[in-house]
C-alpha cells in the first residue's frame, strides 16, 4: 500500500491538521537548532571575551608593567648617587612591581588551565626578583657602591629572576594566543556545524514537507476529479461504470454516495423500462381495442341509420297515435262521465240492496213467528 492510499484512510481534516503539526514541528526543530547553535556560539564567544581576551589583556599588561619595572630599575642604577631621585624611582619601581603582580594574579582567575601554573611560577620568580633587587637598592641607599656599573653588576641575579618572569610571561602570551586561536577555530567550527545542521534541517523540511504536501494534495484532488468524472458519466446517462471507493475520507464517502445514487438510478431505470414495456403492451391492447371499437362503431352507425329510419316511421305512427290519443282522450272523458254516473247508480243500487236486506231480515223474523205459531197450533 502506497503512502497516498494510506492517507485516504484518514479524513482530509485530520490530514491537514497533521500537515500543520508536522510543519510546526519541523519549524520548531529549525528554531531549536538555531537557538541551541546561537546559545553555544554565545557561550563560546562569552568564554572567549571573558577568558581569552582577559588573559591576553593581562599578559599584555604584565609585559608592559615588566617593561616599567626594568625601566625604573635602570633609573635607580643610573641615579644611584641621587637619593631623592633614587627614592622616586624606587617608589615607581615598587608600584610597577605591584601592578605586574596584580596582572599575573589576574591570569589565575577563572578555571584552571595550563597558563595558571606558569603564572604562579612567574609570581614566585617576581617575588624573588623583588627581594634580590631590594637588597641591592638598600646597599645603594647606604652608598655601598662607588659607581653605577658596580651596582648594575650586583643586580645580575635579580635580572635573572626578572628574565625568568619575562620568559614565563612570554610563554603565557603564547598559550593565551594559542587558546585564542583554538577558541576562534572552535567558534568557526561551531559556526560551520550550526550552518550545516541548519541547512540539513531545511533540506529535511523540503524533503519531507514538499513530497508529503504534494501527496496530500494528490490524495485530495485525484478522488475529487474521479468523482467529477463519475458524476458527469451519470449525468450523461451512463450507469454501467463501476465506481471504485478507496479509503475512508470525505472523498471516499462522496464516491460511496455516488455509487449508492447510481444503484438507485439503475433500479429506477429498470423499473421505468419494465413500466415502459407494460405501457407498450397496454398501448398495443388499447390500439387493438380501438380497432374493434372502430369496427363496432361502423356497425353501430349502420344500425343507427336503420334505427333512424325506424324512428322516422315510428314518428309518423306516433303522430297518428297522437291523433288517436286525442280522440281516445275525448272518449275517455266521456267514459269518465258515464263512469261517474254509473257510480252514482251503483251507489243507489247498493242503498236499495241494503233496504232489501233489511226487509228480508224482517220477513225472516215474521216467518219465524208464524212457524212458531203454526207449531203451537199443531200441538193443540
Amino acid at each position: 500500500m502506497n503512502i497516498a492510499a494510506l492517507m485516504r484512510y484518514f479524513s482530509i481534516r485530520t490530514r491537514m491538521r497533521g500537515a500543520i503539526a508536522m510543519v510546526l514541528t519541523l519549524f520548531a526543530l529549525v528554531g531549536a537548532i538555531g537557538i541551541s547553535g546561537g546559545w553555544l556560539l554565545r557561550k563560546l564567544n562569552q568564554e572567549f571575551m571573558t577568558h581569552s581576551i582577559a588573559e591576553m589583556k593581562s599578559a599584555t599588561n604584565t609585559r608592559f608593567e615588566l617593561a616599567s619595572v626594568r625601566q625604573h630599575e635602570k633609573n635607580m642604577v643610573i641615579d644611584y648617587d641621587q637619593p631623592e631621585a633614587l627614592e622616586k624611582h624606587r617608589a615607581a619601581w615598587v608600584a610597577a612591581l605591584g601592578a605586574t603582580r596584580a596582572s599575573l594574579e589576574a591570569l589565575l582567575a577563572g578555571e584552571e588551565d595550563e597558563d595558571n601554573v606558569i603564572a604562579r611560577e612567574a609570581i614566585v620568580s617576581l617575588d624573588a626578583y623583588r627581594q634580590s633587587t631590594e637588597r641591592v637598592v638598600e646597599q645603594i641607599r647606604k652608598g655601598a657602591y662607588d659607581n653605577a656599573r658596580t651596582a648594575d653588576r650586583q643586580l645580575d641575579r635579580a635580572k635573572e629572576k626578572v628574565r625568568e618572569v619575562e620568559q614565563r610571561v612570554a610563554r603565557i602570551a603564547e598559550i593565551v594566543e594559542a587558546e585564542a586561536v583554538t577558541t576562534q577555530a572552535e567558534f568557526m567550527h561551531l559556526m560551520d556545524r550550526v550552518f550545516v545542521a541548519f541547512v540539513g534541517v531545511l533540506i529535511l523540511v523540503l524533503v519531507i514537507v514538499v513530497p508529503l504536501t504534494l501527496l496530500n494534495s494528490h490524495s485530495i484532488t485525484q478522488p475529487i476529479d474521479y468523482a467529477s468524472q463519475v458524476a458527469q458519466s451519470i449525468a450523461r446517462g451512463d450507469l454501467s461504470q463501476t465506481i471504485r471507493v478507496e479509503g475512508r475520507d470525505e472523498a471516499a464517502r462522496m464516491l460511496d454516495a455516488l455509487r449508492t445514487m447510481q444503484g438507485a438510478l439503475t433500479g429506477m431505470v429498470s423499473q421505468l423500462r419494465d413500466s415502459s414495456h407494460s405501457i407498450r403492451q397496454a398501448s398495443t391492447e388499447v390500439a387493438q381495442g380501438n380497432n374493434d371499437l372502430s369496427q363496432r362503431t361502423e356497425h353501430s352507425a349502420s344500425s343507427l341509420q336503420q334505427t333512424a329510419s325506424s324512428i322516422t316511421e315510428l314518428t309518423r305512427h306516433v303522430g297518428q297515435s297522437a291523433d288517436s290519443a286525442a280522440t281516445a282522450n275525448q272518449l275517455a272523458a266521456q267514459a269518465d262521465g258515464v263512469a261517474q254516473h254509473g257510480g252514482q247508480v251503483v251507489a243507489q243500487v247498493v242503498a236499495t240492496m241494503d233496504d232489501i236486506r233489511t226487509s228480508s231480515h224482517r220477513i225472516a223474523d215474521i216467518t219465524s213467528v208464524i212457524d212458531g205459531i203454526a207449531f203451537q197450533t199443531n200441538i193443540l
